[in-house]
């Protein structure tokens, strides 16, 4: 029931992300992050990457959020693209690397997200090496600057 619930919520904030991409309506209110409040009890920061790379044709939005539902809080990667699920996401906060695990064009943390969240607020860079199911190798490349503030408004208005 649980991951069930967190399946409805991914896809309501993936179809008001990827909304929000269609109508160029992103607000950056904190830096390169920006702040979507669903409803009392959930809400997310997000952001694009800065750079990406890659050798690949065709890829979707890619994004790296942090959602709030209740007093629960997930890190989350959508990379555009099926990940290669026998292949860890690698991502880097300046020198601190962390495992993901890839889940059709998702990505979610192998290890407490609050240590991930703290690494975010105390990092200035992050990037992500992923791996499509084609095998193709990818590298985003995100800003934490504004990161705190998003982070912040998280915590006070949800």
């Amino acid at each position: 029931m649980f991951k069930q619930k967190i399946s409805y919520l991914v896809l309501g904030l993936s179809l008001l992300i990827s909304n929000a991409f269609a109508n160029h309506s992103i607000n950056f209110e904190h830096g390169k992050w920006s702040f979507k409040k669903i409803n009392n009890k959930t809400c997310s920061i997000f952001q694009v990457p800065t750079s990406e790379k890659g050798d690949y044709k065709i890829r979707g939005a890619v994004i790296f959020y942090v959602f709030k539902e209740g007093r629960a809080e997930y890190v989350r990667i959508d990379a555009g693209y099926p990940y290669d699920t026998q292949k860890y996401v690698k991502v880097t906060i300046d020198s601190n690397n962390y495992q993901f695990f890839g889940e059709d064009d998702s990505a979610w943390s192998m290890s407490d997200d609050t240590a991930i969240i703290k690494a975010l607020k105390a990092g200035k860079e992050m990037t992500v090496v992923g791996y499509s199911k084609k095998g193709t190798k990818t590298t985003d490349t995100y800003t934490l600057i504004g990161f705190t503030s998003a982070y912040n408004s998280l915590k006070q208005d949800c």
